[in-house]
């Protein structure tokens, strides 16, 4: 993963003149991760959302007893989709991942 610095080292460089695929070359990174990051910066971590389920709206289903496949079913999101997100709003920790650090 790359840090805060290293973006801001590409932007700096490429507001210097550089082209994307210069800095590109200069960082030692693809030109595709350079463009992300002058569009826009670091990526967001986490589950990624669709804005037109809310998560009230599956934390909801979820309280209903529905099941993560049901809740798919009814939102046309994957049964995975779901679990994550709820995973993701309750704080619980996805299986089979270490534990965050400074957690």
């Amino acid at each position: 993963m790359y840090d805060e610095l290293m973006v801001a080292r590409a932007s700096e460089l490429y507001e210097a003149g550089h082209t994307a695929r210069e800095v590109a070359a200069l960082l030692g990174v693809d030109e595709k991760t350079v463009r992300n990051w002058l569009s826009g910066g670091l990526r967001r971590t986490g589950p990624r959302g669709r804005a037109d389920i809310t998560d009230d709206r599956i934390l909801a289903f979820r309280e209903e007893g529905l099941s993560y496949a049901a809740i798919a079913a009814r939102t046309h999101m994957s049964a995975t989709g779901v679990r994550m997100r709820v995973y993701a709003l309750s704080g619980r920790r996805r299986p089979g991942r270490p534990a965050p650090k400074g957690a």
